[in-house]
């Protein structure tokens, strides 16, 4: 079998011997000092094959890790997308559930109290109008005879109940202090029920 038999032997690797890859097979055949129909070209030959092979592989394998790397990169930013998308959600969430409960567990008992006193203000300023217009002794206690006293009790009543509400669910979900909306919504409840037994007798 002669050399340019062998070179054409190349094709087993998927392709013919570039002329650099012949060159270096002529140039060991050389060396070797074997002659076109030496029985040692096929095993030459087989040699070179196995050169070119493993020369080429680290640059396959960089190539499959290449691709493998950027699939889990693909991966890890669409799971990091979603992570933050999920995050994103329930922060807001936790916003909404902080505001809903600052706004139903302190403003609303803040504004009824304001209301309260508001209501209170009104007729104690209209008791003394009264009492220094009129020079009769008027005593304090007919404040709470006059509309707004229905109302501030009515008012007191209606606190309470919220307050204890409020205090029964923080209770329920096991959140300090509680107490302190319940001993609110225990006195205002008490002043309630006070004005207005003053109110029906």
């Amino acid at each position: 079998m002669s050399l340019d038999d062998m070179i054409d032997l190349g094709k087993a690797c998927g392709r013919e011997l570039s002329q650099a890859e012949a060159a270096r097979l002529r140039e060991v055949g050389n060396k070797l000092n074997l002659r076109d129909d030496d029985a040692l070209w096929p095993l030459l030959a087989a040699m070179e094959y196995q050169r070119i092979y493993y020369e080429a592989l680290p640059e396959k394998i960089a190539g499959a890790s290449r691709t493998i790397m950027d699939g889990m990169a693909a991966a890890a930013e669409k799971e990091t997308a979603a992570a933050q998308a999920r995050l994103t959600d329930s922060v807001v969430e936790e916003a909404r559930n902080l505001a809903s409960k600052i706004q139903f567990g302190k403003l609303v008992p803040m504004w009824l109290f304001a209301l309260i006193c508001l209501l209170a203000y009104g007729s104690l300023m209209l008791w003394a109008g009264f009492r220094i217009d009129t020079g009769r002794d008027v005593p304090l206690a007919a404040v709470l005879h006059m509309p707004s006293g229905w109302l501030i009790s009515g008012l007191c009543l209606a606190t309470g109940v919220f307050c204890g509400g409020v205090t029964a669910k923080e209770f329920a979900g096991a959140e300090r202090g509680w107490w302190r909306k319940g001993i609110t919504a225990f006195g205002f409840t008490m002043v309630g029920v006070m004005l207005c037994i003053n109110l029906i007798r």
